[in-house]
């Protein structure tokens, strides 16, 4: 089929596939700037920046089906503008990556993207950091300096910048490795002569994304190599990304031309995630494994979610593990069998309710946010709950009134005095707020493993 036919086919599926104030918004200023069909790549041309970025995060994938369909092949699809385009024209003798998900399989794990990142307030920062670096390479933070502890979604975070360049731009050389593997083949390169060869890989690329910088510490060679490649890169305008377990300051046997370089650009950290963001990373988890949430499988998220605090690698693991269990033994999620697959692991080491549990058990109860517990809403159904949540605390655990209200947003050991008597004296007069307490105590006890 012509080029021209191609594209006038491809305006005609689009047209039947959107409204026409879609279409005349969105789509009509479109032109076809090339058809490359060896490499399996179409460049459209846009001169609109915003409707640039609007149509590669919304639309697409819809594109991209279109012309498969016509094509009776997988294409990527490129979306431009012509300044773009002359600025970084395509140079024909690189190396095309056909597919992000078959050629870049070495490089990324296609589920590390931004779409199954869950965002909350121990990384809201970071990600936001890393969507930008992403979207617009070598202009938003450059470099972009990640850190936090291990398993809290740092890897993530740099695959998903590597995934997402790659999807806007498949011509995009973008190299992703650990700080040991950059050791290992510096040494490989002096043993064999072969430095050239090693400064050509590293210093010719677009994007690099190095994991685990700290463990370049005490290497003084390989420090000194990193420091001519991180100059290269830099004053090409080229990005660079790095993540670490801590912030560069705390780089203390790191060459400080290296950690003052980190500081050039951004920095961003990874907190643990809070008890709502550990059970939305469960639930995704639960959403990507096709399976229906129901209130049972809400239990055990909550449960694991509240017995894994600081590891997102552990919290995640834990999911897959109930997930193959039940695929294996044909066996509902539930907490019953909660008791069973995760006993060995996660068996609590004394018999106190934590805190945690006590309020995300009584926030699912009572319908609200475990945020409402310690927000500044009076409602009449979250002050009931909080009231009922600081009673169950102190009955339940061997905290202080001002340790429980530290818990419970800072609020003063009187506070919590005062609402504990309060639901004491109910607990015994009225039969309904009796009867919520009993139900939540059942509903504590049941998780215990």
């Amino acid at each position: 089929m012509e080029t021209n036919k191609i594209w006038d086919s491809f305006i005609e599926e689009i047209k039947k596939s959107t409204s026409k104030l879609s279409f005349d918004m969105f789509f009509s200023d479109l032109s076809l700037y090339k058809l490359d069909v060896d490499n399996k790549i179409i460049y459209i041309q846009l001169e609109d920046i915003s409707i640039i970025k609007f149509l590669r995060e919304k639309y697409i994938v819809q594109i991209e089906d279109i012309f498969s369909r016509m094509l009776g092949d997988d294409f990527q699809v490129v979306i431009k503008s012509k300044d773009e385009y002359k600025s970084n024209k395509i140079d024909k003798k690189k190396k095309v990556r056909k597919s992000l998900y078959k050629d870049n399989s070495k490089l990324f794990n296609p589920k590390f993207n931004f779409e199954n990142f869950v965002v909350g307030g121990n990384n809201r920062f970071a990600y936001a950091a890393s969507l930008a670096v992403a979207e617009s390479p070598a202009e938003a933070y450059n470099p972009l300096f990640l850190y936090g502890g291990s398993g809290l979604g740092k890897t993530h975070l740099m695959q998903a910048i590597g995934i997402q360049v790659i999807k806007n731009d498949p011509t995009s050389n973008v190299l992703y490795i650990s700080s040991e593997t950059f050791t290992n083949e510096l040494i490989e390169a002096i043993n064999t002569q072969n430095t050239n060869q090693f400064k050509e890989k590293y210093r010719n690329i677009d994007i690099l994304l190095i994991d685990d910088i700290q463990f370049l510490e005490g290497k003084e060679a390989t420090q000194e190599e990193f420091f001519h490649t991180f100059n290269t890169l830099y004053e090409n305008n080229k990005q660079i990304v790095i993540s670490s377990d801590r912030p560069p300051s705390n780089l203390q046997k790191l060459d400080e031309r290296l950690t003052t370089r980190f500081g050039f650009g951004i920095t961003a950290d990874v907190q643990p995630a809070d008890f709502e963001t550990r059970v939305a990373i469960l639930k995704k988890k639960i959403e990507l494994a096709d399976i229906e949430l129901d209130s049972d499988i809400e239990e055990v998220c909550n449960l694991i979610a509240e017995k894994i605090k600081y590891n997102i690698r552990e919290l995640e693991g834990a999911m897959n593990r109930m997930i193959s269990f039940s695929e294996i033994m044909n066996n509902k999620i539930d907490l019953d069998f909660a008791k069973i697959v995760l006993k060995d692991i996660y068996r609590d080491t004394d018999k106190a309710i934590a805190p945690e549990r006590i309020r995300s058990t009584v926030a699912s109860y009572y319908d609200i946010k475990v945020s409402d517990l310690d927000s500044k809403r009076r409602t009449a159904e979250i002050a009931l709950a909080r009231q009922v949540a600081m009673y169950l605390c102190r009955e339940s655990t061997d905290f202080s009134f001002s340790k429980i209200g530290e818990i419970f947003g800072g609020r003063d050991h009187s506070t919590v005095m005062s609402n504990c008597n309060k639901i004491q004296t109910l607990y015994q007069e009225d039969e309904l707020i009796k009867y919520d307490i009993d139900e939540i105590n059942k509903k504590l006890k049941k998780h215990d493993l």
